[in-house]
């Protein structure tokens, strides 16, 4: 069965995907609310603000969440992005209004002591701490920060500790106040649920407690694609190796060509059989791992070939890997190739339809992204669709080794 979406007049919408023979049910609570939205002063505020959640609400100590979650036996946790928060259940359907419960408490009700406060601070100074020890996270931070440059993106998620270090209980009340409102929330449950049985949940632990009014579902804007000047940078980090990302500005997220560009990363480096893992650790055996990817938002988007060496092997990987590029711009990938990409999408389309949480996931983001769902059968539609020259326009848009950036971190 496909989604179902509704749309509440003070502009909370709800999503439900019922699946049939599935005994769980996936629940998110995500608010439109990431580091993007972050003002100058708030820098690190919406990560700060999923940690808290949990620390209590006025009917419940942080530790009675947690042994009611446990109680349970629920699968739960969150996540901060550039664009949304996110607090997720899964646990099997007897159990969803009990999680329905414990998730709108936390949303609604936030209450916590000066002293957990001031120890979830440290906790998260410790996260990034953690994250600045990890090469291919420090990569990534230092990637974003330059492509992203000037923009909403351009800091961490978990913002820098010095920011958190300085921020005091009101900010994360008033945090709150200001994000937690209906049109930023979207509630999504997959698995063994109906809609009935949804609203009801909403009905009862959701829409009560948001101001009476109406208002429009916040959506992010599609602008003109940022394309950044290219560049060099390296952050020097006592490794054994060197953590490399060769990185080409492409269209947002919203770009038609996105699904094109999808299948191009399965193409140049999307598992064992693709062109750089082929060519560049099978054949010259100068790297372990090697993969391409793409990163697309609002503002824009990246597609990068990343991949990690013992110094003395970087400048070889990178001519390799140039040389890949200005090989496929000249013969373009063939029909194999293709297909072979198009059953990959295939398949994985299917696994992830067999997972109450990934569905739910989809649902929730696609929803948040573009303000509908597009059905399964659609999207692979779509993947047909794609042709060998549509894979070729891609590529000569945007794998352009005059717009290439190089971005290091190691010795």
């Amino acid at each position: 069965m496909e989604p179902i979406i509704k749309q509440y007049e003070n502009g909370l919408r709800l999503v439900v995907q019922p699946m049939a023979n599935y005994r769980s049910v996936a629940l998110n609570v995500q608010v439109l609310v990431g580091s993007g939205d972050e003002l100058p002063n708030e820098q690190g505020l919406s990560h700060f603000c999923e940690h808290m959640l949990f620390k209590g609400t006025k009917r419940r100590t942080g530790q009675q969440i947690i042994d009611e979650l446990s109680m349970l036996s629920v699968d739960y946790n969150a996540w901060t992005s550039e664009s949304a928060t996110c607090y997720h259940t899964k646990g099997v359907a007897d159990n969803l209004e009990q999680c329905v419960d414990i998730l709108s408490d936390m949303y609604f009700n936030l209450q916590f002591t000066p002293e957990d406060f001031d120890k979830e601070g440290d906790v998260i100074v410790q996260e990034i701490a953690m994250h600045e020890d990890r090469p291919k996270s420090v990569l990534f931070d230092l990637l974003n920060s330059t492509f992203f440059h000037g923009t909403k993106y351009e800091h961490p998620v978990a913002g820098f500790a010095k920011a958190i270090k300085k921020y005091q209980p009101d900010d994360i009340y008033q945090y709150i106040k200001k994000h937690y409102i209906a049109p930023n929330t979207v509630i999504a449950m997959a698995g063994d649920v109906t809609l009935a049985r949804a609203e009801a949940l909403v009905a009862k632990y959701f829409l009560p407690f948001y101001p009476q009014g109406k208002a429009q579902p916040k959506m992010r804007v599609n602008t003109p694609a940022i394309v950044p000047v290219p560049s060099q940078v390296k952050k020097k980090k006592n490794t054994e190796q060197q953590h490399v990302a060769l990185v080409f500005p492409v269209g947002n997220q919203f770009a038609d060509d996105r699904y094109a560009l999808g299948l191009l990363t399965l193409i140049l480096g999307g598992d064992m059989s693709s062109r750089l893992f082929i060519n560049v650790r099978e054949k010259l055996g100068l790297v372990y791992s090697i993969h391409a990817e793409r990163e697309l938002c609002d503002l824009g988007g990246y597609f990068a070939v990343v991949f990690s060496c013992t110094p003395k092997n970087t400048a070889k990987v990178i001519e390799v890997v140039s040389h890949e590029i200005a090989k496929l711009r000249q013969e373009g990938v063939t029909a194999t190739e293709l297909t072979k990409a198009r059953n990959f999408r295939h398949v994985n389309v299917l696994f992830q339809s067999e997972s109450t949480v990934a569905v739910n996931n989809g649902n929730t983001d696609q929803l948040m992204e573009y303000g509908r769902i597009d059905s399964t059968d659609a999207y692979l539609r779509k993947i047909d669709q794609i042709t060998v020259a549509d894979l070729q326009a891609v590529i000569d848009q945007y794998l352009r080794l005059d717009r290439m950036s190089i971005f290091t971190v190691g010795k």
